[in-house]
């Protein structure tokens, strides 16, 4: 079987099967969740509810589905993302060997419905342990929101 590497912007690699099943090292990745976390004032960002946030910056490793609730509502490609806040919700799917039910709040790339607002799981940023907040990530409540 031929192997063949594709580096991304931030030469994080992904080990490929040319001419099999694509492989997907989620445990390199979720070793390299550890290294980097969030940090960075993002943008100031409104909801179609019309709340207001400010939003901090964290590197998703993997690109996936945003969700309300059990609804498909966009998805989020792989790098350096912002995201609004993150609350304590049902399991996330599992990458690799990380576990997780902590659930960010952003806006797609791709918008299904929604305005592709929705929930992305946290095992798919970096930073942060098992079924732990991601570090440098606000909590989603009251005081997260800015007044309209």
């Amino acid at each position: 079987m031929k192997l063949k590497t594709l580096a991304t912007a931030t030469m994080t690699t992904v080990v490929l099967a040319v001419g099999g099943v694509g492989l997907f090292d989620a445990t390199a990745s979720a070793q390299t969740a550890a290294a980097g976390s969030c940090g960075g004032n993002g943008p100031l960002v409104t909801d179609p509810g019309g709340h207001r946030y400010p939003t901090t910056y964290c590197r998703n490793y993997v690109g996936g589905a945003l969700y309300n609730g059990a609804v498909k509502v966009g998805y989020l490609n792989a790098g350096r993302n912002w995201f609004a806040c993150q609350k304590l919700g049902a399991e996330n799917p599992a990458v690799g060997g990380a576990r997780n039910n902590y659930w960010l709040y952003t806006k797609g790339d791709k918008a299904y419905a929604d305005g592709g607002w929705g929930w992305f799981p946290a095992t798919m940023v970096s930073g942060g342990g098992n079924y732990e907040r991601v570090p440098d990530l606000s909590l989603c409540d009251r005081s997260t929101r800015l007044p309209k």
